[in-house]
């Protein structure tokens, strides 16, 4: 990872290296339709083909973070909806020795960060094109060339990213990299390096606990967390705080050794793997060139878990003028390696398919020509929930109701996160089709919803895409009740006209009944697991406390006595008091101190305090993940 210093100096240098720039390459303002920029030979920072929207949302996999080189930046969020966002940074290496250099060394051109010299960025951004029927779901093209730089490769280059709907190819980014030369280059190396930061971006350092390795079988460069640890040792269910692993596969290529003009062939693999870490970045064009065309798998794997990027590379290649080539490459996600990996860490099996079985499906996808014989219908759009006490209205639309196979709707539910796991709820199948229903939620707890399409073929659309569900949970809150009016009329019936019965029992009647409503106090989740699907949604690092008084104060101790914070109900000191005539009854805690830090694990004890209601007192549990 790099920091916002690191970030900036390498912008300047790009910026620095654009004023000696070639100039502004028509071709390109003549594809996208972009103005020149205002000095000829300028450049831009990097500009975003794609922003953080619904438009790279649509499954599993988020990948929010395109650039106009190519580049992908704060990228693959995944599961899609989470904060586990997995690439710092992924991008483009190509280097090679050039005709026209005459000091005969080797020069590189990488669309990443981490490098001296860059592809320099322009104002041409392709934005994303939807594709044709039968090809990809979403397909982003960008165009550049190396030559602003003044070390120019002379090659041409346009970028394909290809991503798709269907949950069973919803886990990968197919790219596609077509190159035209204009200039002989000999013993040329395509390659791709990934900084991959794996693990929930709100934890501080997340980033430096990552390890590398590479599987011979299947061909397969990956990164994955330290941390694949159940939050509990022997207890599989109490979640993993991240067991993403993303890789690098490549899909087809020319045959290394001879002319890249060579018919592309599935039955390559990279010649090179690398890995190192951000204190051993490349500081010049023959480091870059060496790590490149190394040609070697680096097979042993870091021994201490860092901060490390991989570099995967296929070559050597000559290549003349006029020359054109084509390469496919996939990144791939997962929730583990294979099944082994499972086993290993203590049973369980994981939700969303393995790194294993999503480089096969993607090796599948493209040995089919990239199209889907049987695909799932489009997706359906959820409507914000209606939340009225505990009912919940949910409606939905779809694009996919007109067509012959589709067949209905399923709906589900889930009180652990955006992502899942899923209870299915409802399935409403044939015409006329439903398109809205209601629900129950629980007192206390956020519930999350999710609508899927099928069709007769039993074909399923994904749960994972920015408009099938709910992002944020529906919570349900309720309030003691003011039980006065019972009393009273209880009393009434009760005593028959006696005044000091009725006074008597009026005192008993409301003595029990707050009683009640203070037993009726709910702390939610509870035990709080720090590594469970919990924290994958808004409500992370939170503690709820439900069925409060109007007004009261809360006092969370620690078990050997100490105050750890107060939280203020609708008293001074809430920050966030409820309008009067709309009290939710609930109030929740950061799971901070007094002095702003994070609380460790281990058994906490709350005390209510009310002037209507008096005092309450429990406990709640806190397990945290390693980290």
């Amino acid at each position: 990872m790099r920091t916002g210093m690191r970030i900036a100096v390498s912008l300047l240098a790009l910026i620095a290296i654009g004023h000696a720039a070639l100039a502004y390459d028509e071709a390109l303002v003549a594809k996208f339709g972009t103005e020149r920029p205002a000095v000829l030979g300028a450049t831009a920072s990097p500009t975003s083909c794609v922003g953080v929207t619904s438009g790279y949302t649509i499954g599993d996999l988020w990948y929010p973070g395109v650039y106009s080189i190519g580049l992908a930046l704060y990228s693959g969020y995944y599961p899609g909806s989470s904060q586990e966002q997995q690439i710092f940074q992924s991008g483009l290496w190509i280097g090679g020795y050039a005709d026209d250099n005459e000091a005969g060394d080797p020069w590189v051109a990488a669309a990443t960060f981490d490098q001296l010299d860059f592809y320099i960025y322009d104002t041409v951004c392709s934005g994303f094109a939807f594709a044709q029927p039968g090809q990809s779901n979403l397909d982003a093209e960008s165009e550049f060339d190396t030559g602003y730089s003044p070390r120019d490769l002379g090659v041409r280059v346009t970028t394909r990213y290809m991503m798709w709907e269907d949950p069973r190819y919803d886990d990968f980014i197919v790219i596609r990299v077509d190159l035209e030369f204009s200039k002989d280059l000999s013993h040329f190396w395509f390659g791709w390096m990934s900084d991959c930061d794996i693990g929930n971006n709100s934890l501080k350092d997340y980033h430096y606990d990552d390890l590398a390795a590479y599987d011979e079988v299947r061909g397969v460069a990956y990164m994955y967390d330290d941390d694949g640890d159940p939050a509990i040792i022997g207890d599989p269910s109490s979640g993993l705080l991240s067991a993403q692993h993303v890789g690098h596969v490549l899909l087809s290529a020319p045959p290394p050794g001879g002319p890249v003009t060579e018919t592309p062939t599935a039955s390559v693999a990279w010649e090179t793997f690398n890995w190192w870490d951000w204190n051993n970045d490349v500081t010049g064009q023959a480091a870059a060139y060496d790590r490149l065309a190394a040609g070697t798998i680096k097979h042993y794997p870091p021994d201490t878990p860092f901060d490390y990027r991989i570099l995967t590379g296929i070559g050597p290649y000559e290549a003349a003028a006029g020359d054109r080539a084509t390469f496919y490459m996939a990144v791939v996600f997962g929730q583990g390696f294979d099944d082994s990996y499972w086993k290993r860490i203590g049973g369980g099996s994981p939700d969303m398919g393995t790194l294993v079985d999503h480089v096969e499906a993607a090796k599948e996808l493209f040995a089919n020509g990239l199209r889907i014989d049987d695909p799932a219908p489009s997706a359906p759009v959820l409507d914000e929930p209606q939340l009225t006490g505990r009912v919940v209205g949910l409606a939905w639309r779809s694009d996919s109701e007109e067509d012959d196979d589709f067949r209905g709707y399923r709906v589900y539910k889930s009180y652990v996160s955006n992502t899942g796991p899923w209870d299915l709820i409802r399935d409403f199948s044939g015409r006329p089709y439903v398109n809205a229903t209601a629900d129950t939620v629980k007192i206390g707890f956020p519930a999350f919803y999710c609508v899927t399409a099928y069709d007769a073929g039993e074909n399923e659309t994904t749960k994972g895409g920015w408009s099938v569900k709910t992002l944020t949970g529906v919570v349900a809150t309720t309030l003691p009740t003011d039980w006065s009016g019972d009393c009273e009329s209880d009393c009434e019936e009760h005593c028959q006209g006696c005044e000091e019965c009725y006074q008597n029992c009026m005192k008993e009647c409301m003595k029990e009944r707050k009683s009640r409503a203070l037993g009726n106090i709910l702390v939610a989740p509870n035990p709080y697991r720090g590594s469970a699907d919990w924290e994958r949604n808004d409500y992370e690092g939170t503690i709820m406390f439900q069925n409060l008084p109007k007004r009261c104060t809360i006092y969370i101790y620690s078990l050997t006595g100490e105050l750890v914070n107060t939280v203020y109900h609708n008293t001074p000191g809430d920050e966030t008091p409820d309008p009067e005539g709309s009290e939710t009854g609930g109030e929740r805690w950061n799971m901070l101190s007094r002095n702003n830090m994070s609380i460790a694990s281990g058994m906490y004890i709350y005390r209510v305090v009310s002037e209507d209601y008096g005092e309450a007192v429990g406990k709640f549990a806190v397990i945290r993940g390693k980290r």
